[in-house]
Protein backbone atom coordinates (compact mmCIF):
# COMPACT_ATOMS: atom_id res chain seq x y z
CA UNK A 1 0.00 0.00 0.00
CA UNK A 2 1.59 3.29 -1.14
CA UNK A 3 -0.03 6.60 -2.49
CA UNK A 4 2.13 8.09 -5.13
CA UNK A 5 3.51 11.75 -3.23
CA UNK A 6 4.93 14.76 -4.68
CA UNK A 7 8.20 14.58 -3.43
CA UNK A 8 9.45 18.24 -2.95
CA UNK A 9 11.78 18.22 0.41
CA UNK A 10 14.45 16.01 1.35
CA UNK A 11 16.62 16.60 5.10
CA UNK A 12 19.09 15.01 6.72
CA UNK A 13 18.14 13.51 9.78
CA UNK A 14 19.93 14.10 13.02
CA UNK A 15 22.55 11.00 14.12
CA UNK A 16 22.33 12.03 17.81
CA UNK A 17 20.49 9.58 19.92
CA UNK A 18 17.98 9.80 22.69
CA UNK A 19 18.67 9.81 25.90
CA UNK A 20 17.35 6.10 26.51
CA UNK A 21 20.39 3.52 25.94
CA UNK A 22 19.62 0.77 23.64
CA UNK A 23 20.75 -2.56 24.08
CA UNK A 24 24.08 -3.41 22.13
CA UNK A 25 24.66 -5.40 18.79
CA UNK A 26 21.94 -3.14 16.84
CA UNK A 27 23.02 -2.55 13.09
CA UNK A 28 22.18 0.54 11.46
CA UNK A 29 20.36 0.07 8.48
CA UNK A 30 19.99 4.11 7.32
CA UNK A 31 23.26 4.81 5.30
CA UNK A 32 24.34 7.80 6.57
CA UNK A 33 23.13 11.20 5.17
CA UNK A 34 20.30 9.73 4.17
CA UNK A 35 17.40 11.63 3.48
CA UNK A 36 13.44 11.28 4.68
CA UNK A 37 10.90 12.64 2.29
CA UNK A 38 7.02 12.80 1.52
CA UNK A 39 3.99 14.97 1.87
CA UNK A 40 0.52 14.99 2.92
CA UNK A 41 -1.85 14.86 0.07
CA UNK A 42 -3.98 18.38 0.26
CA UNK A 43 -1.81 19.51 3.36
CA UNK A 44 1.34 19.51 0.67
CA UNK A 45 4.75 19.05 1.17
CA UNK A 46 6.76 17.59 4.23
CA UNK A 47 8.79 20.77 5.34
CA UNK A 48 12.20 21.09 7.58
CA UNK A 49 11.23 23.31 10.34
CA UNK A 50 14.47 24.13 13.12
CA UNK A 51 14.39 22.89 16.94
CA UNK A 52 15.87 24.37 19.44
CA UNK A 53 16.81 22.85 23.62
CA UNK A 54 17.32 19.64 21.66
CA UNK A 55 20.20 17.29 20.90
CA UNK A 56 19.17 17.42 17.36
CA UNK A 57 18.83 20.83 15.52
CA UNK A 58 16.23 20.46 12.66
CA UNK A 59 13.04 18.35 12.25
CA UNK A 60 10.58 17.36 9.14
CA UNK A 61 7.03 18.92 9.97
CA UNK A 62 4.19 17.03 8.14
CA UNK A 63 0.41 18.75 8.27
CA UNK A 64 -2.53 16.33 7.50
CA UNK A 65 -5.46 18.75 6.93
CA UNK A 66 -8.07 15.71 5.56
CA UNK A 67 -8.28 12.51 7.91
CA UNK A 68 -7.93 8.92 6.44
CA UNK A 69 -8.39 6.00 9.12
CA UNK A 70 -8.31 3.75 6.23
CA UNK A 71 -5.77 4.88 4.32
CA UNK A 72 -2.98 6.44 6.87
CA UNK A 73 -0.58 5.98 4.15
CA UNK A 74 -2.16 9.20 2.21
CA UNK A 75 0.54 11.41 4.45
CA UNK A 76 3.65 9.99 5.00
CA UNK A 77 7.79 10.52 4.44
CA UNK A 78 9.70 7.81 3.56
CA UNK A 79 13.26 6.82 2.97
CA UNK A 80 15.47 4.44 1.23
CA UNK A 81 17.12 1.60 3.82
CA UNK A 82 21.08 0.86 2.70
CA UNK A 83 21.38 -2.16 5.02
CA UNK A 84 20.18 -5.49 4.03
CA UNK A 85 17.12 -7.60 6.32
CA UNK A 86 16.53 -11.11 6.68
CA UNK A 87 13.51 -12.97 7.19
CA UNK A 88 12.91 -12.89 11.05
CA UNK A 89 15.33 -10.17 12.19
CA UNK A 90 14.19 -8.24 15.30
CA UNK A 91 14.28 -4.86 13.76
CA UNK A 92 13.61 -1.63 15.85
CA UNK A 93 12.28 1.54 14.40
CA UNK A 94 13.26 4.77 16.93
CA UNK A 95 12.77 8.49 16.65
CA UNK A 96 11.53 11.93 18.45
CA UNK A 97 8.30 13.06 17.70
CA UNK A 98 5.89 15.60 18.82
CA UNK A 99 2.25 16.98 18.20
CA UNK A 100 1.52 21.03 17.36
CA UNK A 101 -0.80 22.21 19.15
CA UNK A 102 -3.27 19.67 21.46
CA UNK A 103 -4.14 16.04 21.78
CA UNK A 104 -1.80 12.92 20.23
CA UNK A 105 0.03 12.69 17.39
CA UNK A 106 -0.10 9.16 15.37
CA UNK A 107 2.22 7.35 13.71
CA UNK A 108 2.63 4.10 12.02
CA UNK A 109 6.20 2.78 11.10
CA UNK A 110 6.24 0.31 7.96
CA UNK A 111 9.35 -1.63 6.49
CA UNK A 112 8.39 -2.51 2.73
CA UNK A 113 10.22 -3.11 -0.47
CA UNK A 114 10.70 -0.05 -2.52
CA UNK A 115 9.03 -1.09 -5.37
CA UNK A 116 5.74 -2.12 -6.85
CA UNK A 117 3.87 -3.70 -5.05
CA UNK A 118 5.61 -2.34 -1.54
CA UNK A 119 5.27 -5.67 0.15
CA UNK A 120 5.32 -5.15 4.07
CA UNK A 121 8.79 -6.40 5.64
CA UNK A 122 6.96 -5.30 8.90
CA UNK A 123 5.08 -2.78 10.54
CA UNK A 124 4.53 -1.08 13.94
CA UNK A 125 1.45 -0.40 16.27
CA UNK A 126 0.43 3.24 16.11
CA UNK A 127 2.86 5.30 18.24
CA UNK A 128 0.95 8.16 20.10
CA UNK A 129 2.59 11.17 21.04
CA UNK A 130 2.10 14.37 23.12
CA UNK A 131 3.00 17.89 22.50
CA UNK A 132 6.75 17.71 23.87
CA UNK A 133 9.20 16.07 22.28
CA UNK A 134 8.84 12.24 23.02
CA UNK A 135 11.45 9.14 22.39
CA UNK A 136 9.35 6.59 20.24
CA UNK A 137 10.49 2.96 20.40
CA UNK A 138 9.21 0.73 18.25
CA UNK A 139 9.96 -3.18 17.96
CA UNK A 140 9.30 -5.75 15.05
CA UNK A 141 9.68 -8.98 13.33
CA UNK A 142 11.00 -8.86 9.79
CA UNK A 143 8.27 -11.51 7.67
CA UNK A 144 10.30 -10.96 4.25
CA UNK A 145 14.02 -10.17 3.51
CA UNK A 146 15.55 -7.33 1.41
CA UNK A 147 19.19 -6.77 0.33
CA UNK A 148 21.11 -3.79 0.64
CA UNK A 149 19.46 -0.99 -1.26
CA UNK A 150 15.92 -2.72 -1.97
CA UNK A 151 13.90 -1.51 0.96
CA UNK A 152 12.59 1.35 2.86
CA UNK A 153 10.99 2.68 5.71
CA UNK A 154 7.40 4.84 5.46
CA UNK A 155 5.78 6.91 8.49
CA UNK A 156 2.00 7.31 8.44
CA UNK A 157 0.32 9.87 9.31
CA UNK A 158 -2.92 10.18 7.42
CA UNK A 159 -5.43 8.63 10.45
CA UNK A 160 -6.27 11.79 11.70
CA UNK A 161 -5.65 15.63 11.46
CA UNK A 162 -3.09 16.61 12.83
CA UNK A 163 0.27 18.69 12.59
CA UNK A 164 3.42 16.63 13.51
CA UNK A 165 7.35 16.60 14.21
CA UNK A 166 9.65 13.91 13.58
CA UNK A 167 13.56 13.48 14.36
CA UNK A 168 16.49 11.63 14.77
CA UNK A 169 15.61 8.47 12.62
CA UNK A 170 16.92 5.06 13.11
CA UNK A 171 16.21 2.01 12.13
CA UNK A 172 18.38 -0.88 13.87
CA UNK A 173 19.01 -4.61 12.73
CA UNK A 174 19.24 -6.93 15.70
CA UNK A 175 19.08 -10.06 13.94
CA UNK A 176 17.31 -13.14 13.91
CA UNK A 177 17.92 -14.39 17.47
CA UNK A 178 17.76 -11.34 19.28
CA UNK A 179 15.24 -11.59 22.19
CA UNK A 180 12.53 -8.73 20.83
CA UNK A 181 10.93 -8.61 24.84
CA UNK A 182 15.02 -6.63 25.61
CA UNK A 183 14.54 -4.02 23.04
CA UNK A 184 12.40 -0.84 24.13
CA UNK A 185 9.17 -0.38 22.79
CA UNK A 186 5.74 1.56 23.61
CA UNK A 187 3.19 -0.20 25.14
CA UNK A 188 -0.12 -0.39 23.88
CA UNK A 189 -3.69 -1.64 24.87
CA UNK A 190 -7.37 -1.24 23.54
CA UNK A 191 -10.45 0.05 24.71
CA UNK A 192 -12.42 -2.78 26.31
CA UNK A 193 -9.78 -4.67 27.71
CA UNK A 194 -10.15 -3.70 31.12
CA UNK A 195 -10.81 -6.69 33.21
CA UNK A 196 -14.33 -5.61 34.77
CA UNK A 197 -15.34 -3.96 30.99
CA UNK A 198 -19.05 -3.58 30.65
CA UNK A 199 -18.96 -5.37 26.87
CA UNK A 200 -17.88 -8.49 28.37
CA UNK A 201 -20.43 -9.00 30.87
CA UNK A 202 -22.89 -8.74 28.68
CA UNK A 203 -21.25 -10.77 25.83
CA UNK A 204 -20.92 -13.73 28.72
CA UNK A 205 -24.81 -13.22 29.40
CA UNK A 206 -25.32 -13.62 26.02
CA UNK A 207 -23.20 -16.20 25.73
CA UNK A 208 -24.68 -18.69 28.39
CA UNK A 209 -28.38 -17.98 26.40
CA UNK A 210 -27.86 -17.99 23.06
CA UNK A 211 -25.37 -20.99 23.50
CA UNK A 212 -26.73 -23.33 25.56
CA UNK A 213 -29.60 -25.40 25.41
CA UNK A 214 -31.40 -27.28 28.25
CA UNK A 215 -31.45 -31.52 27.31
CA UNK A 216 -33.15 -34.30 28.42
CA UNK A 217 -32.35 -38.10 27.94
CA UNK A 218 -34.07 -40.68 29.34
CA UNK A 219 -31.39 -43.98 29.13
CA UNK A 220 -32.33 -47.49 28.17
CA UNK A 221 -30.94 -50.64 29.73
CA UNK A 222 -29.61 -53.34 27.78
CA UNK A 223 -32.79 -55.44 28.70
CA UNK A 224 -34.84 -52.38 26.77
CA UNK A 225 -35.95 -51.32 30.12
CA UNK A 226 -35.63 -47.49 31.24
CA UNK A 227 -32.64 -47.57 33.80
CA UNK A 228 -33.44 -45.91 37.09
CA UNK A 229 -31.46 -44.28 39.82
CA UNK A 230 -27.90 -44.99 37.53
CA UNK A 231 -25.35 -42.59 37.81
CA UNK A 232 -24.94 -40.90 34.25
CA UNK A 233 -21.67 -38.72 32.83
CA UNK A 234 -22.94 -36.71 29.85
CA UNK A 235 -19.92 -34.58 28.07
CA UNK A 236 -19.69 -32.81 25.27
CA UNK A 237 -17.72 -33.57 22.43
CA UNK A 238 -18.13 -31.37 19.56
CA UNK A 239 -19.65 -28.02 19.54
CA UNK A 240 -22.12 -27.18 17.24
CA UNK A 241 -20.47 -23.24 16.57
CA UNK A 242 -17.78 -24.07 14.78
CA UNK A 243 -14.36 -23.47 16.59
CA UNK A 244 -11.21 -24.43 14.72
CA UNK A 245 -8.32 -23.52 12.07
CA UNK A 246 -7.10 -24.25 8.32
CA UNK A 247 -5.72 -27.35 8.21
CA UNK A 248 -3.62 -29.08 5.45
CA UNK A 249 -4.05 -32.89 4.12
CA UNK A 250 -0.10 -33.06 4.27
CA UNK A 251 0.12 -32.77 7.91
CA UNK A 252 -3.66 -34.41 8.89
CA UNK A 253 -1.71 -37.83 7.25
CA UNK A 254 1.71 -37.23 8.06
CA UNK A 255 3.32 -39.73 10.33
CA UNK A 256 5.94 -39.45 13.23
CA UNK A 257 5.32 -37.13 16.55
CA UNK A 258 4.70 -33.85 14.69
CA UNK A 259 1.88 -35.60 12.90
CA UNK A 260 0.81 -36.90 16.27
CA UNK A 261 0.49 -33.58 17.88
CA UNK A 262 -1.14 -31.68 15.18
CA UNK A 263 -4.07 -34.56 15.14
CA UNK A 264 -4.05 -34.34 18.66
CA UNK A 265 -5.45 -30.52 18.93
CA UNK A 266 -7.18 -30.70 15.79
CA UNK A 267 -8.88 -33.81 17.34
CA UNK A 268 -9.47 -32.21 21.11
CA UNK A 269 -10.21 -29.00 20.44
CA UNK A 270 -12.10 -28.05 16.94
CA UNK A 271 -15.39 -28.21 15.70
CA UNK A 272 -15.23 -27.14 12.49
CA UNK A 273 -11.64 -26.99 10.16
CA UNK A 274 -10.95 -25.40 6.54
CA UNK A 275 -8.17 -26.31 4.30
CA UNK A 276 -5.72 -23.66 3.72
CA UNK A 277 -5.24 -24.14 0.15
CA UNK A 278 -6.16 -28.11 -0.44
CA UNK A 279 -9.71 -26.94 -1.73
CA UNK A 280 -8.59 -23.56 -4.06
CA UNK A 281 -8.75 -23.91 -8.02
CA UNK A 282 -4.68 -23.95 -8.47
CA UNK A 283 -4.13 -26.28 -5.75
CA UNK A 284 -6.15 -28.71 -5.47
CA UNK A 285 -4.91 -32.34 -6.22
CA UNK A 286 -4.75 -34.56 -9.15
CA UNK A 287 -1.90 -36.51 -8.58
CA UNK A 288 -2.75 -39.78 -6.78
CA UNK A 289 -0.29 -39.23 -3.75
CA UNK A 290 -2.38 -35.92 -2.99
CA UNK A 291 -5.55 -37.02 -4.31
CA UNK A 292 -4.93 -40.06 -1.24
CA UNK A 293 -4.21 -37.67 1.15
CA UNK A 294 -7.17 -35.60 0.76
CA UNK A 295 -9.49 -38.56 1.00
CA UNK A 296 -7.91 -39.84 3.97
CA UNK A 297 -7.92 -36.39 5.73
CA UNK A 298 -11.94 -36.17 4.66
CA UNK A 299 -12.23 -39.51 6.34
CA UNK A 300 -10.44 -38.98 9.24
CA UNK A 301 -12.17 -35.31 9.70
CA UNK A 302 -15.49 -37.45 9.43
CA UNK A 303 -15.00 -40.46 11.76
CA UNK A 304 -14.36 -37.16 14.25
CA UNK A 305 -17.27 -35.45 13.82
CA UNK A 306 -15.26 -32.55 12.90
CA UNK A 307 -16.66 -30.49 9.95
CA UNK A 308 -15.30 -28.94 7.18
CA UNK A 309 -15.58 -25.22 5.34
CA UNK A 310 -15.24 -24.95 1.45
CA UNK A 311 -12.62 -22.78 0.77
CA UNK A 312 -12.57 -21.51 -2.43
CA UNK A 313 -14.24 -21.77 -5.73
CA UNK A 314 -12.57 -19.20 -7.07
CA UNK A 315 -10.51 -15.50 -6.47
CA UNK A 316 -11.30 -12.40 -8.18
CA UNK A 317 -8.30 -10.80 -7.17
CA UNK A 318 -4.96 -11.60 -8.19
CA UNK A 319 -1.05 -10.77 -7.38
CA UNK A 320 2.36 -11.48 -8.47
CA UNK A 321 2.08 -15.30 -8.52
CA UNK A 322 -1.48 -15.32 -10.79
CA UNK A 323 -1.12 -11.95 -12.74
CA UNK A 324 -0.47 -13.88 -16.39
CA UNK A 325 -4.26 -14.72 -15.89
CA UNK A 326 -5.44 -11.02 -16.46
CA UNK A 327 -3.92 -11.72 -19.93
CA UNK A 328 -7.15 -13.39 -21.24
CA UNK A 329 -9.77 -13.17 -18.24
CA UNK A 330 -12.46 -15.27 -20.75
CA UNK A 331 -10.16 -17.67 -21.26
CA UNK A 332 -9.64 -18.23 -17.91
CA UNK A 333 -13.21 -18.35 -16.60
CA UNK A 334 -13.97 -20.98 -18.83
CA UNK A 335 -11.24 -23.16 -17.20
CA UNK A 336 -12.09 -21.95 -13.55
CA UNK A 337 -15.85 -22.62 -13.96
CA UNK A 338 -14.79 -26.20 -15.23
CA UNK A 339 -12.83 -26.88 -11.86
CA UNK A 340 -15.54 -24.89 -9.75
CA UNK A 341 -17.49 -28.26 -11.07
CA UNK A 342 -14.75 -30.94 -10.74
CA UNK A 343 -14.57 -29.42 -7.27
CA UNK A 344 -17.83 -29.42 -6.38
CA UNK A 345 -18.62 -32.56 -7.17
CA UNK A 346 -15.88 -34.59 -5.78
CA UNK A 347 -16.23 -32.93 -2.73
CA UNK A 348 -19.96 -33.52 -2.44
CA UNK A 349 -21.45 -33.35 0.96
CA UNK A 350 -18.33 -33.42 2.98
CA UNK A 351 -18.18 -29.94 3.06
CA UNK A 352 -20.89 -28.00 5.11
CA UNK A 353 -20.18 -24.65 2.74
CA UNK A 354 -18.50 -22.97 0.51
CA UNK A 355 -16.62 -19.78 -0.18
CA UNK A 356 -17.59 -18.86 -3.65
CA UNK A 357 -15.72 -15.89 -3.66
CA UNK A 358 -12.47 -14.95 -1.82
CA UNK A 359 -11.44 -11.54 -1.86
CA UNK A 360 -14.11 -9.77 -4.08
CA UNK A 361 -13.10 -6.36 -3.06
CA UNK A 362 -9.18 -7.50 -2.03
CA UNK A 363 -6.86 -5.35 -1.14
CA UNK A 364 -4.66 -2.28 -1.74
CA UNK A 365 -2.70 -2.35 -4.76
CA UNK A 366 -4.53 -5.80 -5.85
CA UNK A 367 -5.59 -6.68 -9.45
CA UNK A 368 -9.04 -7.74 -10.32
CA UNK A 369 -10.14 -10.17 -13.00
CA UNK A 370 -12.90 -7.87 -13.50
CA UNK A 371 -10.48 -5.20 -14.74
CA UNK A 372 -9.64 -6.97 -18.46
CA UNK A 373 -12.65 -8.78 -17.67
CA UNK A 374 -16.85 -8.71 -16.79
CA UNK A 375 -18.30 -6.30 -14.31
CA UNK A 376 -17.31 -7.87 -10.68
CA UNK A 377 -20.84 -8.52 -9.78
CA UNK A 378 -21.78 -10.43 -12.89
CA UNK A 379 -18.82 -13.06 -12.91
CA UNK A 380 -19.87 -13.11 -9.36
CA UNK A 381 -23.38 -13.64 -10.23
CA UNK A 382 -22.40 -16.26 -12.81
CA UNK A 383 -20.34 -18.09 -9.99
CA UNK A 384 -23.03 -18.21 -7.70
CA UNK A 385 -25.54 -19.22 -10.08
CA UNK A 386 -23.09 -21.98 -11.13
CA UNK A 387 -22.71 -23.49 -7.88
CA UNK A 388 -26.15 -23.06 -6.67
CA UNK A 389 -26.93 -25.55 -9.88
CA UNK A 390 -24.35 -27.69 -8.48
CA UNK A 391 -25.02 -28.00 -4.66
CA UNK A 392 -27.78 -27.37 -2.53
CA UNK A 393 -24.58 -26.27 0.37
CA UNK A 394 -24.75 -23.10 1.33
CA UNK A 395 -22.64 -20.29 -0.75
CA UNK A 396 -20.75 -17.76 0.97
CA UNK A 397 -18.77 -14.55 -0.03
CA UNK A 398 -14.58 -14.25 2.09
CA UNK A 399 -13.21 -10.48 2.37
CA UNK A 400 -10.80 -8.88 4.74
CA UNK A 401 -10.13 -6.07 7.21
CA UNK A 402 -14.53 -6.13 7.24
CA UNK A 403 -13.36 -4.86 11.25
CA UNK A 404 -11.72 -1.69 9.73
CA UNK A 405 -13.11 1.14 8.57
CA UNK A 406 -12.59 2.29 4.93
CA UNK A 407 -13.13 0.80 1.35
CA UNK A 408 -13.05 -2.95 2.30
CA UNK A 409 -15.98 -2.89 4.61
CA UNK A 410 -17.87 -0.49 2.54
CA UNK A 411 -17.63 -1.98 -0.66
CA UNK A 412 -17.70 -5.68 0.59
CA UNK A 413 -21.48 -4.13 1.97
CA UNK A 414 -22.73 -2.76 -0.98
CA UNK A 415 -21.59 -5.71 -3.11
CA UNK A 416 -23.84 -8.04 -0.56
CA UNK A 417 -26.63 -5.75 -0.41
CA UNK A 418 -26.43 -5.32 -4.29
CA UNK A 419 -26.35 -9.21 -5.24
CA UNK A 420 -29.28 -8.77 -2.30
CA UNK A 421 -31.06 -6.53 -4.11
CA UNK A 422 -30.96 -8.42 -7.64
CA UNK A 423 -32.23 -11.77 -5.69
CA UNK A 424 -28.49 -13.58 -5.80
CA UNK A 425 -28.70 -15.43 -2.27
CA UNK A 426 -25.51 -14.99 -0.45
CA UNK A 427 -25.59 -17.30 2.09
CA UNK A 428 -23.05 -16.24 4.41
CA UNK A 429 -20.08 -14.13 4.99
CA UNK A 430 -16.78 -14.91 5.92
CA UNK A 431 -14.75 -12.50 7.65
CA UNK A 432 -11.29 -13.06 7.71
CA UNK A 433 -10.17 -10.81 10.18
CA UNK A 434 -6.22 -10.78 9.88
CA UNK A 435 -5.26 -8.47 12.86
CA UNK A 436 -2.22 -6.61 12.97
CA UNK A 437 -2.06 -4.47 16.34
CA UNK A 438 -1.18 -1.10 14.21
CA UNK A 439 -4.96 -1.41 14.68
CA UNK A 440 -6.88 -3.11 17.02
CA UNK A 441 -10.77 -2.59 16.26
CA UNK A 442 -12.12 -2.76 20.18
CA UNK A 443 -15.11 -5.40 20.96
CA UNK A 444 -17.48 -3.37 20.69
CA UNK A 445 -16.78 -2.28 17.00
CA UNK A 446 -16.65 -5.99 16.48
CA UNK A 447 -20.28 -6.15 17.41
CA UNK A 448 -21.20 -2.75 15.89
CA UNK A 449 -19.92 -3.56 12.29
CA UNK A 450 -21.18 -7.45 12.99
CA UNK A 451 -24.70 -5.66 13.69
CA UNK A 452 -23.89 -3.87 9.98
CA UNK A 453 -23.31 -6.94 8.12
CA UNK A 454 -26.49 -8.50 9.28
CA UNK A 455 -29.03 -6.43 7.40
CA UNK A 456 -27.77 -7.42 4.05
CA UNK A 457 -26.41 -11.72 4.81
CA UNK A 458 -27.90 -14.11 7.23
CA UNK A 459 -25.03 -15.27 9.12
CA UNK A 460 -21.52 -14.71 9.29
CA UNK A 461 -18.09 -16.40 10.36
CA UNK A 462 -14.71 -15.95 11.28
CA UNK A 463 -12.37 -17.30 8.70
CA UNK A 464 -8.68 -16.62 8.99
CA UNK A 465 -8.53 -15.15 12.59
CA UNK A 466 -4.68 -14.40 13.76
CA UNK A 467 -3.14 -11.45 15.61
CA UNK A 468 0.16 -9.77 15.18
CA UNK A 469 1.08 -7.74 18.01
CA UNK A 470 4.88 -7.75 17.29
CA UNK A 471 5.77 -10.16 20.50
CA UNK A 472 3.42 -8.76 22.67
CA UNK A 473 2.50 -12.08 23.72
CA UNK A 474 0.10 -10.65 26.60
CA UNK A 475 -1.71 -8.27 24.19
CA UNK A 476 -2.15 -11.06 21.92
CA UNK A 477 -3.57 -13.01 24.32
CA UNK A 478 -6.10 -10.56 25.92
CA UNK A 479 -7.27 -9.78 21.92
CA UNK A 480 -7.83 -13.50 21.19
CA UNK A 481 -9.76 -13.81 24.30
CA UNK A 482 -12.04 -10.82 23.97
CA UNK A 483 -12.61 -12.03 20.52
CA UNK A 484 -13.48 -14.89 20.75
CA UNK A 485 -16.30 -14.18 23.71
CA UNK A 486 -17.53 -11.10 21.44
CA UNK A 487 -18.14 -12.91 18.86
CA UNK A 488 -19.30 -16.61 20.31
CA UNK A 489 -21.62 -13.47 22.24
CA UNK A 490 -23.24 -12.83 18.53
CA UNK A 491 -26.22 -14.48 17.18
CA UNK A 492 -24.87 -13.33 13.61
CA UNK A 493 -21.79 -15.91 13.86
CA UNK A 494 -21.77 -19.52 13.68
CA UNK A 495 -17.84 -19.98 13.69
CA UNK A 496 -14.43 -18.74 14.45
CA UNK A 497 -11.60 -20.21 12.52
CA UNK A 498 -7.93 -19.54 12.64
CA UNK A 499 -5.60 -19.01 9.98
CA UNK A 500 -3.66 -21.67 11.73
CA UNK A 501 -2.03 -22.61 15.00
CA UNK A 502 1.48 -24.08 14.83
CA UNK A 503 4.26 -22.22 14.04
CA UNK A 504 5.83 -24.89 11.77
CA UNK A 505 2.69 -24.53 9.45
CA UNK A 506 1.88 -20.86 9.57
CA UNK A 507 2.05 -17.95 7.46
CA UNK A 508 3.16 -15.61 10.19
CA UNK A 509 4.77 -18.14 12.52
CA UNK A 510 4.80 -15.22 15.80
CA UNK A 511 1.11 -15.85 15.50
CA UNK A 512 0.74 -19.27 15.97
CA UNK A 513 -0.58 -20.55 19.01
CA UNK A 514 1.49 -23.38 19.81
CA UNK A 515 5.71 -22.57 18.81
CA UNK A 516 7.71 -25.37 16.33
CA UNK A 517 8.29 -27.37 19.81
CA UNK A 518 4.90 -27.70 20.82
CA UNK A 519 5.37 -25.21 23.78
CA UNK A 520 2.15 -23.72 23.98
CA UNK A 521 1.91 -19.92 23.82
CA UNK A 522 -0.13 -17.25 25.74
CA UNK A 523 -2.79 -17.36 22.92
CA UNK A 524 -2.72 -21.09 22.83
CA UNK A 525 -3.59 -21.34 26.70
CA UNK A 526 -6.42 -18.47 25.72
CA UNK A 527 -7.77 -21.69 23.26
CA UNK A 528 -6.92 -24.54 25.47
CA UNK A 529 -8.78 -22.62 28.87
CA UNK A 530 -11.87 -20.33 26.87
CA UNK A 531 -12.98 -23.26 23.71
CA UNK A 532 -11.64 -26.31 25.77
CA UNK A 533 -12.46 -25.97 29.43
CA UNK A 534 -14.83 -23.05 29.84
CA UNK A 535 -17.48 -23.37 27.32
CA UNK A 536 -17.45 -27.02 28.16
CA UNK A 537 -20.18 -29.25 29.37
CA UNK A 538 -19.15 -32.18 31.41
CA UNK A 539 -21.68 -33.16 34.16
CA UNK A 540 -22.71 -36.34 36.30
CA UNK A 541 -26.66 -36.64 36.76
CA UNK A 542 -28.49 -39.49 38.75
CA UNK A 543 -31.28 -41.17 36.31
CA UNK A 544 -34.71 -40.88 37.42
CA UNK A 545 -37.08 -43.72 38.06
CA UNK A 546 -38.09 -43.41 34.79
CA UNK A 547 -34.20 -43.74 33.56
CA UNK A 548 -34.17 -39.88 32.88
CA UNK A 549 -31.70 -36.76 33.28
CA UNK A 550 -31.12 -33.26 32.76
CA UNK A 551 -28.75 -30.73 31.75
CA UNK A 552 -28.41 -27.05 30.70
CA UNK A 553 -25.31 -27.24 28.42
CA UNK A 554 -23.32 -25.95 25.47
CA UNK A 555 -24.91 -26.69 22.25
CA UNK A 556 -23.89 -30.17 19.88
CA UNK A 557 -22.93 -33.60 20.39
CA UNK A 558 -22.62 -35.20 23.29
CA UNK A 559 -21.61 -38.67 24.82
CA UNK A 560 -23.35 -40.66 28.07
CA UNK A 561 -21.02 -42.89 30.17
CA UNK A 562 -22.60 -45.59 32.10
CA UNK A 563 -20.45 -47.63 34.29
CA UNK A 564 -17.35 -46.27 32.78
CA UNK A 565 -18.87 -47.31 28.65
CA UNK A 566 -19.60 -44.88 26.57
CA UNK A 567 -21.92 -43.98 23.88
CA UNK A 568 -21.01 -43.16 20.29
CA UNK A 569 -21.76 -39.22 19.98
CA UNK A 570 -25.20 -37.85 19.61
CA UNK A 571 -26.73 -34.67 19.26
CA UNK A 572 -29.39 -34.49 21.69
CA UNK A 573 -32.81 -32.90 21.59
CA UNK A 574 -34.70 -29.98 24.30
CA UNK A 575 -37.26 -32.69 24.22
CA UNK A 576 -36.89 -36.07 25.48
CA UNK A 577 -34.28 -38.36 23.76
CA UNK A 578 -33.84 -42.00 24.49
CA UNK A 579 -30.28 -43.14 24.20
CA UNK A 580 -29.29 -46.82 24.84
CA UNK A 581 -26.97 -47.21 27.62
CA UNK A 582 -23.48 -48.93 26.37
Amino acid sequence: MRSILLVVFATLISAVHGEDSLPPGGVALLSPGFTLSGGAGKGGPATKVMVTGQAFANAMRVNVVTATPEQPWSAQMTASLGGAINMDDRILVRYMARRIGSGKGHAVAKLQHGKPSYSMIGMTETAKFGTEWEQVNQAFIAKLAASAGQAEITLFFGDQVQTVEIADLQVLNYGPSFDLAKLPRQKISYEGREPDAAWRKAALERIESIRKADYAVQVIGPDGKPLANTSVSVELDRHEFGFGSCVTRDWLTKEGPDGDRYRDIVQRTFSRVVFENDLKPDSFPHEDKGRAQLEKSFAWLKERGIRIRGHYLMQEAVDGWSRERLSDPEKYKVTLFDSIRERISMVGDRVVEWDVINHPIAWQGAEMLAKKGPPLEHVGAEAFQLARSLTKLPLCINEDQLFRPGPQQDETFALLKSMKDRGIRVDGLGNQAHIHSSYLPTPEDILRITDRFATVVPKQVITEYDVVTNSDDPLAADYLRDSLIACFSHPAYDGFLLWGFWENRHWIPEAALWKKDWTIRPTGQVWEDWVGKRWHTKVTRTTDASGRIQWRGFKGTYRISVGGKQTPAFQPETKITSVKAP
